[in-house]
């Protein structure tokens, strides 16, 4: 045994060896005479100490190693977690260690955060409430991470289009048959997508009415400017929608309402343009009350109705970004579509034409439009690692 442990307890031994010594009695104590042979010798004194020695070392060693041993394990267990190889959505490798670190340390520019990409692709999905929870919102964005211009394309939710195993059904239920082929809803939207329009998104954001009611009751609401007087009733949804014309604060429910509304001569049309208006007037109350601080932890709170690919510190960094974004930075658009029947089912159908020109408008992001910002992240620093995962 080394002298770290040795050197402390020999003296211990000692020190119980004396205190041995020193209780010993003389002959003629109170209890009379000793016979002979039954005083005990010093070396069975010794040796008597020396057992008592060895057992406190024992339980001193079955003391440090009940609490080091499994204090160790942990902490290796943590390392590996924290160092163990993950992968961002475009298939870089990093680990949670780099995330947190740039989750946690001020960034300005977004580049290296996904992997030093210029912009990004994100699809951005709203599923109803009802199982087996249909895609009920479909955009497409294209955001310059450089510039903060953004252009966002919606796609009718009944859109006729081919699903990854083949067969064509409606965009809104490609979430559905993706959930019931391994849990890849997310994954069967995207490719349905990538079919219809070739263009690659490699992240994605996913949330369901309850998770858009709690996010928006959690920014304290929204203000927004309602065009007319909305009116409709079903009974067998239990959807109540009475909302009046002009400006006016919503909460989650109310705005809800406001965005699923489609039962006018506008139909998914109209219901699109106030999905991509209510998308603004949220991004508009982000900015203004300092909200988009909190982004980060109300989305991590929402994990049971919100689903991403984006990473913490990505999340972050774009959070961080909310208050740089200008209004005229944003631009929407439709892929435009008329209504055509199948075997009796009403779908939207599109053209070859009309898909070109919306992925000429989602993929022509104006140049030319700088900020103070972007031209700060032209020269900006990488956070740690070769990206932020």
């Amino acid at each position: 045994m080394s002298s770290f442990w040795s050197d402390p307890l020999d003296r211990l031994s000692e020190k119980m060896l004396a205190k041995a010594r020193s209780k010993r009695k003389p002959a003629d104590a109170h209890r009379g005479p000793r016979k002979p042979g039954t005083q005990p010798s010093r070396w069975q004194m010794d040796q008597a100490v020396k057992k008592r020695v060895a057992a406190h070392r024992r339980r001193q060693t079955t003391t440090l190693l009940a609490i080091f041993l499994p204090a160790g394990i942990v902490v290796l267990a943590l390392l590996v977690w924290l160092f163990w190889p993950v992968y961002t959505a475009t298939g870089v490798q990093t680990s949670r260690a780099k995330i947190i670190a740039n989750t946690i340390t001020p960034g300005r520019s977004l580049p290296p955060y996904f992997d030093g990409a210029g912009s990004i692709h994100v699809l951005f999905v709203g599923l109803d409430r009802d199982p087996p929870h249909r895609s009920d919102t479909v955009m497409l964005a294209n955001l310059d991470l450089r510039t903060l211009q953004a252009r966002v394309l919606s796609v009718p939710r009944d859109l006729r289009v081919r699903l990854p195993e083949g067969s064509y059904d409606k965009l809104a239920h490609a979430y559905v048959y993706g959930q019931q082929h391994g849990g890849a809803g997310a994954e069967w939207v995207e490719s349905s997508l990538h079919d219809l329009l070739g263009v690659e998104v490699p992240y994605y954001v996913l949330i369901n009415f309850d998770g858009f009611v709690k996010l928006v009751d959690a920014l304290g609401g929204v203000d927004i400017d309602v065009e007319k007087p909305l009116k409709y009733v079903d009974h067998a949804q239990n959807l109540v929608i009475d909302i009046p014309e002009g400006r006016q604060h919503m909460d989650g429910e109310k705005l809800l309402k406001y965005v699923r509304f489609r039962h006018d001569a506008m139909g998914d049309i109209g219901r699109m343009q106030r999905q991509q208006k209510a998308m603004r007037a949220v991004l508009s109350t982000l900015k203004k009350r300092g909200a988009y601080r909190k982004l980060p932890s109300v989305l991590s709170a929402l994990s049971e109705t919100f689903e991403t690919n984006f990473t913490l510190d990505q999340l972050t960094a774009l959070a961080r970004r909310v208050p740089d974004v200008e209004d005229e930075f944003i631009q929407t658009a439709t892929v435009y579509s008329e209504e055509e029947r199948f075997n009796g089912i009403s779908y939207q159908i599109t053209t070859d034409e009309w898909i070109r020109e919306g992925v000429e408008f989602l993929e022509n992001l104006i140049p030319q439009i700088e900020t103070e910002s972007a031209e700060e992240e032209s020269n900006g620093e990488a956070p740690e690692g070769d990206a932020a995962a």
